[in-house]
Order: structure tokens, then C-alpha cells, then sequence
């Protein structure tokens, strides 16, 4: 139901793609318990000090008597301090965040959220019921409008899940609707409704039994992104006071570009203060059954 949104990429190149499923047992993945808060500073230094200790102990061989954090770690200073090879080496730690996927990620989760609290205002369905809003055919930007219209939208939202909820309730079936285009065509031209299974849950955003997914919000990461962020890290970073840098990221975020990531950080950081430099990479959830812990030595 949903268009495929032709100016996504904005000339950009395209390396891959993600999509929502509609629901799960378990549900979003973002709602899932993360192994690491990238927010707290000192618990992400403290898991990547413990990661490459092991690193350097069972696949470099190196002697590692410990690592500590540097009280003194502002202005390019050291972020932790490790004794490696009968010295003490620092170390700066710093994540590597795709920009153009988290601002979108970002910007989707809002609105959608948004709209969930105004259709539940509205009417709360008594089912979980997910809503699928296409994009105008020729555009995907993130819709800039004013309050009153997503509140306008809402509404319509909300009448049809009313209207309909005896038939959402008896059958597991796709209703779709068009909406007004001199009301909606900035925002949206189409929805559809469709009660969750039970026993499942959303993938989508929101609450109170209304989740949404918005057009807009299907992920792509192109190459241009990944040179920028590469490009980023190394004016922030380059030219400190640390011998060591690790870049880390969440594999969640990367969609398998990993190889495009360790491309381009080699190609920027061809020409470095650092004398060494390693990107770790993992699933950053707790529930992993299988973790696997991806170190690559860029120099």
C-alpha cells in the first residue's frame, strides 16, 4: 500500500534500505532494553575499555595489565588510559552515528508518536490497531506542517477506526481510505487500517492501542552519508592528545554498510596523529543471543 517515495536519496547513492514489519511477539526492536546507554559517557567508555582489553589480550596477543578512565579528559585529552606493552597508552572513544539515519529516525519517531496521542484523544480503539499513511506521490520529505493539520488528519484517522472497529475487531483484513487532497496533500493521501494479531505486538510508533507507521520513515543510507560522518569523527578527533582512537558503533544502525564505513575512516584517517585506530561495532540490545563483537584495525 505504501508508494515508493521517488526523491528518497535526493541524488544520492543508495547502498540499502530498511522497512518496517507490521508486528512481532516481542515488538520494536527500539523498545527493546539496550546493552549500553550511548548517553551515559562513562558506562560507554567502561564497555569499550573492557571490549578492547580483550581484543588486544586473545587476538593481538598484547599484554594488557588495565585500563582506567582519565578525570582529565576535556579538550582532546585522553578518555581512558590504558598499560599496554609496559606503557600507558591514551585513549579517545567516540561513537560513529550515521546523521541523515538518526535525524530521520528522529523526526519520524515524533511525529508519529504525535499523531498516536491525537487519534487516541479522539478515540481509543478497545483493539491494537496498526495505521500505515502514505506520502504524497512526489514527495518524502519529513511534512512540515502546522499542529491544527496533523490534528486535522488525526481526526479523519480516528472517525474511520470508530466507524469501522466492529469490522477491525471481527476480521483481520486491510481497509484503506483516501483522504481529501486540497485538505491533506501536504501531509499525507492515503491510510490504511489493520488490527494487530493477538498476542502480537506493533512494530510501529505510539500508544494506546494506535500505532503508525508514516511514510516517510523507511530508512535509506547512501554513500554520501557515511564519507560525511567519516569526515566528521576525524576534524572532532584528529590532532588530540591520545595514541589510540576507537570508533564505535551500533551494527542496528549500519545495515550491513560496515564495509563502507571501514573504507571510508581509512581513507580520512590516511593521514593521522593517531598511531593506531579501531572501529568496534555489536548490536547494541541486551537480549542477544549470540553476540558478536566485530573489531577492524583501520591503522
Amino acid at each position: 500500500m505504501l508508494k515508493l517515495n521517488k526523491n528518497l536519496n535526493k541524488r544520492k547513492t543508495q547502498l540499502t534500505g530498511r522497512f518496517k514489519l507490521p508486528f512481532s511477539l516481542n515488538g520494536a526492536l527500539e523498545n527493546q532494553p539496550k546493552w549500553v546507554n550511548e548517553k551515559d559517557t562513562e558506562e560507554v567508555e567502561n564497555l569499550i575499555g573492557h571490549l578492547f582489553i580483550k581484543y588486544l589480550r586473545e587476538v593481538e596477543k598484547r599484554k594488557v595489565l588495565y585500563f582506567s578512565h582519565n578525570a582529565k579528559d576535556d579538550h582532546k585529552n585522553p578518555d581512558l588510559l590504558i598499560h599496554l606493552d609496559g606503557k600507558v597508552y591514551g585513549i579517545q572513544v567516540t561513537q560513529f552515528v550515521l546523521r541523515e539515519y538518526l535525524s530521520r529516525f528522529n523526526q519520524a519517531k515524533r511525529i508519529c508518536e504525535k499523531l498516536s496521542k491525537f487519534i487516541s484523544d479522539t478515540y481509543e480503539p478497545p483493539i491494537k490497531i496498526n495505521i500505515q499513511i502514505s506520502t504524497p506521490w512526489d514527495s518524502d520529505e519529513v511534512p512540515k506542517s502546522p499542529t491544527k493539520k496533523y490534528k486535522k488528519l488525526a481526526k479523519e484517522i480516528a472517525n474511520k477506526i470508530s466507524e469501522n472497529i466492529e469490522v477491525l475487531t471481527s476480521k483481520n483484513e486491510y481497509l484503506n481510505f483516501y483522504l481529501n487532497k486540497t485538505e491533506f496533500k501536504e501531509i499525507a493521501e492515503d491510510f490504511n487500517l489493520y488490527p494487530i494479531p493477538q498476542d502480537n505486538k506493533s512494530n510501529f510508533f505510539g500508544n494506546n492501542n494506535v500505532y503508525i507507521d508514516y511514510g516517510f520513515d523507511d530508512i535509506l543510507i547512501c554513500e554520501e552519508d557515511i564519507n560525511e560522518t567519516a569526515e566528521k569523527v576525524y576534524n572532532d578527533k584528529n590532532n588530540g592528545n591520545s595514541e589510540i582512537l576507537i570508533i564505535w558503533g551500533d551494527e542496528r544502525q549500519f545495515m550491513n554498510t560496515e564495509k563502507y564505513i571501514i573504507k571510508a575512516l581509512t581513507e580520512k584517517f590516511d593521514n593521522t596523529t593517531f598511531e593506531s585506530i579501531y572501529f568496534i561495532s555489536f548490536v547494541n540490545f541486551m537480549a542477544v543471543q549470540d553476540r558478536v563483537i566485530s573489531v577492524n584495525k583501520i591503522k
